[in-house]
């Protein structure tokens, strides 16, 4: 039987682990809520169950596994193995999550975030297979992304690096969570998508959006598209604007890293009929032209796969 590893995908909502080889062949999955809103020792907990979970269907014992490796939301600091704070994790804050791991598995334990986690399955097993120089981004709730330079993740000095949906597309744009103004991902992402619907409904703009308001209680980026496919002018221009302020963000990053791909994840993508064909029209009309000959824009393949399997490809082939 070829080696075996173990991958975690850990998020607010919910966990996946899954047990897996080097050629991409899932033996054993798992997925469940996280409990993330329960605190730290209920969330190790969730994730040890579904590690165990996923290691029964795969018919092997965890200490079997030739690695763990881990992908957590917000910034990690891969050398020391410490999330240092996750704001979609209840009580998260400085856990030496690779020293708990390694205490209670006996594994090797591999830490990494996960748009970097995503961005490296997209490489070894997705839409960016054969690249030594790609882009990954995701485009969801919030905006991240994960850089693959000369085949190995880069991370920058500290870990930090791909942030870029707190790159500035509009020095004037609206204030960011992050506290500074005008991100890519207060403009583009879905949160943005959604804060712009309710801006319309509050000025009067759509009543196609305040009778969804009205009937959903809410709105989000999914309800807005709804809007926008049945012809309403305010979706279609917000959708524009975010395919608008994505291209800016995608030209400047094929200017500063010459990529051979780049790849779009995310649950906005979902909408992609309605926002891309902007974002790729400004992204060619703004970046230069010799980085753009030697740069394809590419869908991500993996879906919500793309980060266990790169922690697969972590663990199995530890690089960068």
């Amino acid at each position: 039987m070829p080696d075996l590893y173990g991958a975690i995908d850990l998020g607010g909502t919910n966990v996946r682990a899954v047990i897996a080889g080097l050629d991409g062949k899932i033996s054993g999955d798992d997925r469940r809520p996280s409990h993330a809103s329960d605190g730290l020792d209920a969330t190790i907990e969730t994730l040890l169950a579904s590690l165990a979970q996923a290691c029964s269907a795969a018919g092997v014992e965890a200490s079997a596994l030739g690695g763990l490796g881990v992908a957590t939301p917000g910034w990690v600091d891969t050398e020391r193995g410490i999330v240092p704070a996750a704001p979609q994790l209840v009580g998260w804050r400085d856990v030496p999550l690779v020293e708990m791991l390694q205490e209670r598995l006996g594994l090797a334990v591999r830490l990494e975030n996960d748009a970097n986690a995503a961005a490296l399955g997209e490489n070894v097993f997705g839409a960016g297979r054969g690249t030594r120089h790609m882009l990954y981004i995701t485009v969801s709730t919030g905006v991240g992304a994960g850089i693959i330079a000369d085949g190995r993740l880069y991370g920058g000095a500290k870990g930090s690096a791909g942030e870029i949906g707190h790159t500035i597309v509009d020095p004037s744009g609206p204030p960011c969570g992050c506290g500074k103004r005008g991100c890519l991902e207060s403009l583009s992402s879905g949160t943005a998508i959604a804060r712009r619907a309710v801006e319309a409904v509050d000025r009067g703009d759509s009543a196609v959006l305040a009778a969804i308001r009205e009937r959903e209680g809410h709105l989000a980026a999914r309800l807005v598209a709804d809007a926008a496919r049945q012809g309403d002018a305010a979706s279609i221009a917000i959708y524009e604007e975010a395919g608008f302020f994505l291209g800016i963000a995608l030209a400047n990053a094929v200017n500063l890293l010459s990529p051979e791909a780049i790849v779009l994840g995310g649950g906005v993508m979902q909408a992609k009929d309605l926002f891309l064909p902007r974002a790729e029209e400004t992204m060619r009309d703004r970046a230069l032209d010799e980085p753009l000959k030697h740069m394809r824009l590419a869908e991500a393949e993996l879906g919500d796969r793309a980060g266990v399997m790169g922690m697969i490809a972590r663990v199995g082939q530890p690089v960068g």
